[in-house]
């Protein structure tokens, strides 16, 4: 098992894109909508754990899973996001991940890859097991040091930013579906 959270969240990328590639089989309007939502779902989801993996990084000097122990004593914020954030990047509603994977399985399903929506949801599942080892670290573990997160202020409005995308593209989709149909009708014939 990955012990390094920066590596974790890097190795999740793979599977991040592996999903978006679902997509791609179907290559019709719903999956290339699927891709394009799921583009902008993952650089925001990205973009916040990886903004509080270097807050707590800049901190302590250490990428260590093991060392998130006990964060939310030290920064309740920070913990509740990078919850968040990884909730998200698993596909847990009321999260922009959710939105995202609903329409890439969606789109496998309609072409007829049933079998590949299956595969992409229990990949999904497996990847609750290595984002929850962090949540458990954070929340559930006793600090192993007493040294509070540094936060500057560009830090704090990138992860506002992020956070109310990633709440918020869930619950007012209506604008990203526009512009990913736009942006599929052009690709397609």
């Amino acid at each position: 098992p990955q012990t390094n959270i920066k590596r974790l969240l890097a190795y999740s990328s793979v599977a991040q894109v592996g999903y978006m590639l679902i997509g791609f089989v179907s290559w019709d309007i719903l999956g290339l909508r699927g891709i394009l939502v799921y583009l902008v779902a993952y650089l925001v989801m990205n973009i916040g754990a990886f903004m509080v993996a270097i807050l707590v990084s800049n901190a302590l000097g250490s990428d260590e899973i093991k060392d998130y122990a006990g964060l939310y004593k030290r920064s309740l914020g920070a913990s509740l996001l990078m919850a968040f954030f990884l909730l998200s990047l698993a596909g847990i509603p009321p999260t922009v991940g959710f939105i995202a994977k609903f329409y890439i399985f969606g789109a496998a399903i309609k072409t007829g890859y049933l079998w590949l929506a299956i595969v992409g949801v229990l990949n999904s599942v497996v990847s609750l097991y290595y984002y929850y080892r962090i949540v458990h670290q954070m929340f559930f573990c006793e600090p192993k040091s007493e040294t509070k997160l540094a936060v500057n202020p560009i830090a704090v409005v990138v992860l506002a930013g992020c956070i109310i995308l990633v709440i918020g593209l869930c619950l007012l989709p209506q604008g990203l579906m526009d512009a990913a149909d736009w942006g599929a009708r052009l690709q397609m014939p």
